[in-house]
């Protein structure tokens, strides 16, 4: 009974991904519903994994759809579900999912343009030093880190995600958010100690 159940899911969805590709605009419009209704939950699944947030997951998914409804022709060879989620994801779900990463990331990307709005103003060392004094100060205290601070901390500078960074570094996310949060607490004691020696 489960297989039949299983083999009638992959027959509807087989007949909605026809009738996506069909010209006629009503017949596409109801072979969308029964193409969401058989993907949605594999595909929030799916995105759940890289946001970790549902309502997130929705909003892309929507566009996803939205996506697909105008450019369907990606899914024209897809012959199972594996190949439907696989492509799916190559040709709508990574450009949206770069969005929400720009999105989420691009007020972070500014503060880590350079390390001075990080650790400097709470420590009034602005106004003691020059631009220059400072980025030197931060270059050697950069490397008085470790290689894995130092390079957690410098591809988080640049923007990188925590999970692109924890990718790099072979680790989980929650570590490198961990070393991230640790590396900062030390640039700022660094900097503290550079104060009180002065």
């Amino acid at each position: 009974m489960q297989a039949q159940v299983k083999g009638l899911m992959n027959r509807r969805l087989r007949n909605a991904l026809k009738g996506l590709k069909d010209p006629d605009n009503e017949r596409r419009r109801r072979a969308m519903e029964p193409f969401v209704r058989a993907t949605f939950e594999t595909f929030s699944r799916f995105l759940y994994r890289y946001l970790g947030n549902e309502v997130e997951c929705e909003d892309v998914l929507e566009d996803v759809y939205a996506d697909i409804w105008e450019n369907p022709d990606r899914l024209c060879n897809v012959k199972s579900e594996k190949q439907l989620l696989t492509t799916v994801y190559l040709y709508y779900m990574r450009k949206r999912l770069r969005q929400v990463y720009s999105r989420k990331n691009r007020y972070l990307a500014l503060s880590q343009r350079d390390m001075k709005n990080l650790i400097a103003p709470e420590l009034d060392v602005v106004e003691m030093m020059s631009q220059s004094e400072l980025k030197q100060l931060l270059r050697k205290m950069l490397n008085k880190l470790k290689a894995r601070e130092r390079r957690a901390i410098e591809l988080w500078m640049t923007g990188f995600s925590n999970r692109a960074i924890a990718n790099e570094l072979k680790t989980t996310v929650g570590a490198v958010k961990m070393l991230i949060f640790r590396t900062i607490l030390k640039l700022k004691k660094m900097l503290r100690d550079y104060r009180d020696e002065e």
